[in-house]
């Protein structure tokens, strides 16, 4: 919730993601549950389009023929327009036991052990290998006295 109210003030850096213990502590699993929170963020600031689409206007004159709303195509494809967490579960309980019950701190570290295997980073391009060098260099020369 804080994030989300530092958000709608704002901000557009969120701090502290993975941190626990007022940010004593580190944790890869929090990091990976915090992203996915900052996603449903994210979302809701993006804010709500209001227009004849959305509005489904002509969808609501007929509720009399419909009767159902949730299984009209129009509703399907705008629910499925959410953000889709990774770890959250929004499925039904019984959904859930059937997929074994997998809670949200297991889930998160399959996800962080996931990441922190197969992720590879996209390599820095020469010119701020450069600038990295020169200010590494520049540095050392402080410390130690020619």
């Amino acid at each position: 919730m804080s994030s989300l109210l530092v958000a709608l003030a704002g901000a557009n850096v969120i701090y502290g993601m993975g941190m626990l213990d007022g940010g004593m502590t580190w944790s890869h699993e929090q990091l990976v549950i915090d992203n996915d929170i900052v996603k449903m963020v994210e979302h809701v600031i993006k804010g709500i389009d209001v227009n004849d689409e959305t509005m489904a206007v002509d969808i609501i004159k007929q509720a009399h023929e419909i009767r159902d709303f949730l299984r009209q195509e129009h509703t399907v494809r705008h629910t499925r327009s959410k953000p889709q967490p990774k770890l959250f579960d929004r499925t039904t309980r019984g959904t859930w036991e059937t997929r074994g019950s997998r809670d949200l701190l297991g889930k998160a570290r399959d996800e962080a052990h996931r990441i922190i295997e197969t992720h590879q980073p996209e390599p820095l391009c020469d010119d701020v290998k450069k600038t990295m060098r020169e200010i590494i260099t520049d540095a050392a020369k402080e410390l130690v006295p020619a």
